[in-house]
C-alpha cells in the first residue's frame, strides 16, 4: 500500500467516525445542542457520502451569514459554493420547502378560522421562508370551515397583477361562502401600504357583486402578521361588503387602533 493510499484509508477511517458521533449526538439530543454550522454539516451528509463535509458547512455560513439565510437561498447562488453540487444544493432548498408544506398540511386538517388570530395562524406558514412577495386567498364555506389556500400572484399587490376574474373562479370552484386575503411582505413590516388598501377594496367590492364576502386581509412579514379587519381605519371595507352581500360568514372581528 501507497503512503498515498494509506493517507486516505485513515483520513476516511477518522470522517467515519466523525460522522457516527455526529449522528449519535442528534439521536441522543436532537438540535438543541447543534451550532448553526453543524446542523449545516449534518445535513450534508446526505449530500456528500464521504467527504469532510465541516468545512463546507463553514464556507455557507460565511457566504449567506446565518443558517436562516442559508436555508433561504436560493438553488443557484448556493452552487456557487465551493463543495455544493447539485445534490447539496437541491437538498438545501428542499428543507424550508419541506417545513412549508408540513406546517400548511397540519395547519389545514379540518380547519375552521372563526377569528382574526386564527386567519393569522393559518395563513403564515404558507408564506414561511419566501423571498418574493406572493398573494394568496383562503375559501371558507358558509360555517368558516377552511375549503381550499391558493397562490392567485405574485408580485407586490396592485391591481394591476390581480387578476379579479381569476379570484371569483378560484372562490366559486371551492364553494366559498367568504374567502380571506394574505400577502406577504419579506423584509419588511406587515402594515398595509397604499396599494394593498386600494386593492383589498376593488377585490371586496367585485366579490360583493357575486354575494361572496371578503372577511378580511392578512397581511405577513418575517415576524409578524397584521389583520385588516382588526382595525378601526380598515374595518369599514369588511363590514360595508358583509351587509351588502348574503350570507354573511364573518370572523367575529373587533376593530381596533393597535
Amino acid at each position: 500500500m501507497s503512503a498515498q493510499t494509506d493517507k486516505n484509508t485513515k483520513a476516511a477511517s477518522v470522517h467515519a467516525g466523525h460522522r457516527d458521533r455526529v449522528r449519535e449526538k442528534y439521536v441522543s439530543n436532537g438540535l438543541n445542542s447543534f451550532a448553526d454550522h453543524e446542523v449545516l454539516e449534518l445535513l450534508l451528509f446526505y449530500a456528500n457520502k464521504r467527504g469532510d463535509t465541516n468545512p463546507i458547512a463553514h464556507k455557507l455560513i460565511e457566504r449567506f451569514g446565518s443558517l436562516s439565510t442559508v436555508l433561504e437561498a436560493s438553488y443557484d447562488d448556493l452552487i456557487c459554493v465551493d463543495g455544493i453540487g447539485d445534490t447539496a444544493a437541491t437538498l438545501i432548498t428542499l428543507v424550508p420547502q419541506l417545513f412549508r408544506r408540513y406546517t400548511c398540511d397540519k395547519a389545514e386538517k379540518n380547519q375552521f378560522i372563526t377569528n382574526p388570530d386564527e386567519a393569522k395562524a393559518f395563513v403564515a406558514p404558507h408564506f414561511f421562508g419566501l423571498t418574493n412577495e406572493k398573494i394568496g386567498i383562503v375559501c371558507l364555506d358558509s360555517q368558516n370551515r377552511v375549503n381550499n389556500f391558493t397562490f392567485v400572484s405574485e408580485g407586490s399587490l396592485k391591481l394591476a397583477q390581480i387578476d379579479i376574474r381569476k379570484v371569483a373562479q378560484i372562490a366559486l370552484r371551492n364553494n366559498a361562502a367568504s374567502i380571506i386575503i394574505a400577502h406577504n411582505h419579506p423584509g419588511g413590516i406587515a402594515t398595509p401600504s397604499r396599494n394593498d388598501v386600494e386593492t383589498t377594496k376593488t377585490l371586496t367590492n367585485a366579490l360583493s357583486l357575486i354575494n361572496i364576502t371578503v372577511a378580511d386581509h392578512i397581511i405577513v412579514s418575517d415576524d409578524d402578521s397584521f389583520s385588516m379587519a382588526t382595525h378601526s381605519k380598515f374595518a369599514p371595507f369588511f363590514m360595508m361588503t358583509s351587509c351588502e352581500s348574503a350570507p354573511r360568514t364573518g370572523l367575529g372581528m373587533s376593530q381596533d387602533d393597535n
